[in-house]
């Protein structure tokens, strides 16, 4: 077992050496994607040995009692960020699109926040079903009262002010970043999730409005602290790039 853990990580090196001479920006992105994905590799790895374990129990001992959360609390660290005392910068490196939904990771100064959904790509515009094109964008609130933003305040009566627009996105308008379950619930916009599940059929986020809420609720007093946010999207194809 040590001989090939030693074997393993001799390749993983002498690839990265590889992909580090080819393309020294790429490992940035590569670093970024791991980090997003060790929850989701430590949970399948947790429920695999769960379930190889429950082979071995008698049903009657394999009872477990699950605590209840406390109530109201959400599952997202409030500010779980070291900040930039003079910018907010939020990135989003997209890794998937199945041509019907545009997966991706979201950071907040290079701190992995959560998982974002989008629409797919299309070459040309297919308005309310296509996602905005990669690049750096502003964020800030859209303060104009429409009936979407009253929809929401009626929605999230305690919370909600206006909506957190990202800004002058070319052949674009009102692109938001709010909650949502598949790509169905966004025309254009981000939807934000701390839960992501992937299925033969769909592909969908969970638990979106409390990890939207907290979203929020950091963006706003950011912005009432008159902080500049950015957001700056990248595409999934550096993966294609990486070497073989």
């Amino acid at each position: 077992m040590k001989r090939f853990l030693l074997l393993l990580f001799i390749g993983v090196a002498t690839f990265l050496l590889i992909a580090f001479f080819k393309n020294p920006d790429m490992l940035d992105d590569i670093w970024l994607w791991l980090i997003g994905f060790a929850g989701v590799i430590v949970q399948v790895a947790k429920k695999v040995y769960e379930f190889f374990i429950s082979l071995t129990k008698n049903p009657e001992t394999n009872k477990t009692t699950v605590a209840s959360p406390v109530e109201g609390s959400p599952k997202v660290p409030q500010n779980p960020w070291k900040l930039d005392p003079s910018k907010i910068q939020i990135r989003l490196l997209r890794f998937h699109d199945d041509s019907q939904t545009t997966l991706g990771l979201m950071y907040v100064n290079n701190k992995f926040y959560c998982y974002t959904l989008e629409d797919t790509f299309h070459a040309v515009k297919i308005p309310g079903e296509t996602r905005i094109p990669s690049g750096t964008y502003t964020v800030d609130f859209q303060r104009a009262v429409t009936d979407l933003t009253k929809a929401y305040r009626e929605r999230y009566p305690d919370w909600f002010k206006f909506h957190i627009q990202v800004k002058d996105v070319a052949g674009f308008s009102s692109i938001y970043i709010h909650n949502g379950g598949d790509h169905t619930d966004t025309e254009g916009c981000i939807s934000v999730s701390d839960s992501l599940n992937v299925g033969n059929e769909k592909t969908y986020l969970s638990n979106s409005k409390n990890t939207f809420k907290t979203f929020y609720q950091f963006i706003e007093a950011q912005l009432l602290a008159n902080k500049k946010i950015t957001i700056t999207i990248k595409d999934e194809v550096w993966i294609d790039t990486l070497p073989v």
